[in-house]
């Protein structure tokens, strides 16, 4: 896909997904995309924890419950209808 998305993270659901309140696109997306989507994390780039490794749900929730995130997406799951993204931790946009 290659489409770009971004907003706080309001719930994890599993050592590697979660929910997502998007607030953010990309002007050049080819996908339309629901207020909350769910995650699954193909990678994560965390700039206060760069070494990423398999984590526990509560690990997850940790590291990114309310904190602001931009999602690279790689494709939608057709069995779970998740969002399959690169994930990118950053300070929230100016004004958030």
């Amino acid at each position: 896909m290659g489409d770009g998305i971004g907003g706080p993270v309001i719930g994890c659901l599993s050592n590697n997904t979660f929910e997502m309140l998007v607030t953010h696109f990309r002007k050049d997306n080819k996908d339309e995309y629901a207020k909350t989507e769910r995650i699954i994390i193909a990678k994560i780039d965390n700039p206060d924890e760069p070494e990423y490794k398999e984590t526990t749900k509560t690990d997850l929730e940790m590291a990114l419950t309310g904190k602001f995130v931009s999602c690279n997406v790689q494709y939608r799951d057709s069995k779970t209808d998740a969002l399959v993204c690169n994930v990118f931790v950053q300070k929230p946009p100016e004004g958030f």
